[in-house]
């Protein structure tokens, strides 16, 4: 709070006597020419910047290859599900991902958005077998079952074979 204070009596002071005027007054009070003053107060406003950049969130892919480190058996299918996940042809509203997660056993935390999510949807495929993995990527050749079933069926313990076996 006296910080903010602060700052709202120098912007004052900059505004009624000028910037040029107030940094000589303030490089005389600390003994310093006005050029190094500025040299300061622009290094400290690149350290400001800085600590405030966030890193890039990584993408799905991303986190697949990093999930797929130990296993690099799983990358394909695990990147063709990422890819799917961007593109919203896998899992394309938020409660089919939030049904998925709660399902696969992740984190019983609520996102906000898909994109939030993601990262959580890829670390849980991850744990995976290869061979579900690649059944769920190669699901487009399937035809008209949903997300959803498909993911359920491989999550209860791969009764992909139901109709084969009624019929």
């Amino acid at each position: 709070m006296k910080d903010e204070l602060l700052d709202i009596d120098v912007r004052i002071l900059v505004l009624r006597y000028g910037r040029e005027k107030v940094l000589a007054a303030l490089s005389r009070l600390v003994e310093q020419t006005p050029a190094q003053l500025e040299e300061q107060l622009q290094a400290l406003g690149h350290k400001k910047s800085a600590g405030r950049r966030k890193a890039p969130n990584p993408s799905l892919v991303e986190v697949a290859t990093s999930e797929c480190r130990e296993d690099p058996e799983i990358l394909e299918p695990l990147r063709v599900l990422a890819v799917a996940f961007e593109n919203r042809s896998f899992l394309p509203n938020l409660r089919d991902v939030q049904r998925f997660l709660d399902r696969a056993g992740a984190s019983p935390q609520k996102f906000k958005s898909r994109a939030i999510a993601g990262p959580a949807v890829i670390r849980a495929l991850s744990k995976w077998p290869k061979a579900e993995l690649a059944s769920l990527a190669s699901r487009d050749a399937s035809g008209g079952e949903s997300d959803y079933s498909l993911l359920s069926r491989a999550i209860m313990g791969g009764a992909s074979d139901d109709k084969a076996n009624r019929g």
